[in-house]
């Protein structure tokens, strides 16, 4: 079991504060789903539960418990990359209820939701395929096809799904400016998030296909730019999307001071 050799002090750094977080966002837009029980309000917490769960995953430390509980070499990666598809495909969900017309909202949710399990059902047989001992599913391993190829299929959904949310989550912040300030910041800052997030794909994808066509980068460097990206898009996704929550709730507060 080595599943976790070519990590760094960053990964556990990053990916424990970022858990940290997951949970107590969870928690709160729990409470908000159980008052307002919305479709975009019970993605939001579905996403923020699913990612909490794969960052945790993807901390050095619980991916080798999780391998030596199971026996099993790269479970931890496997439930890492699943819950990102799942968490991807939530913030889809989230954002279409909220940018596009009812008529159509039911066609984009079921689009959505099959890519997404499309995706998962094509990652599964590959990375059973190209799992092994001292095989890692990390850019280290980029020389070993199937694990170059599972990547490729795993980061290209995730650049296509931070793509969308990009564009969505910018309109909604014009639309939202300057009648509701903190939904605005919000909407941008999880567009910016989403930016960081194809920084992120970019960053693995690019290394991979540039290993493929025989003139990669420094390792190093991507070892270090990747980690960094992803914690940067979560942590701006978590303030992003509770910042229209915490607008609620001050509207809310100011309403009751000024009818006192």
């Amino acid at each position: 079991m080595n599943s976790t050799s070519s990590s760094t002090p960053l990964d556990g750094l990053i990916f424990g504060v970022c858990a940290v977080l997951g949970a107590v966002v969870t928690v709160a837009c729990l409470y908000r789903a159980r008052t307002t029980p919305t479709v975009a309000n019970r993605c939001i917490t579905t996403a923020f539960g699913i990612c909490t769960v794969g960052v945790a995953f993807a901390i050095p430390a619980v991916a080798s418990w999780a391998e030596g509980l199971t026996g099993i070499d790269n479970v931890a990666k496997l439930i890492a990359h699943m819950c990102a598809i799942l968490w991807c495909a939530s913030l889809q969900l989230t954002m279409v209820d909220i940018a596009y017309d009812p008529e159509y909202l039911r066609t984009a949710i079921y689009q959505r939701a099959t890519v997404a399990s499309v995706v998962l059902l094509v990652m599964i047989p590959l990375w059973l395929k190209a799992n092994a001992s001292g095989v890692e599913f990390t850019t280290a391993f980029a020389a070993n096809v199937p694990v170059r190829v599972y990547l490729l299929v795993y980061l290209g959904y995730v650049f296509l799904t931070c793509c969308e949310l990009a564009f969505m989550c910018g309109k909604s912040a014009t639309l939202n400016w300057p009648e509701r300030p903190w939904s605005s910041f919000g909407y941008g800052s999880s567009a910016a998030a989403a930016v960081a997030g194809i920084g992120y794909t970019a960053s693995k994808g690019g290394y991979l296909l540039a290993y493929t066509a025989g003139t990669p980068w420094s390792l190093r460097l991507e070892e270090r730019l990747s980690p960094s990206l992803s914690g940067i898009a979560i942590v701006l996704l978590f303030i992003g999307l509770t910042l229209p929550v915490f607008g609620t709730a001050f509207r809310t507060v100011r309403r009751r001071l000024s009818r006192a």
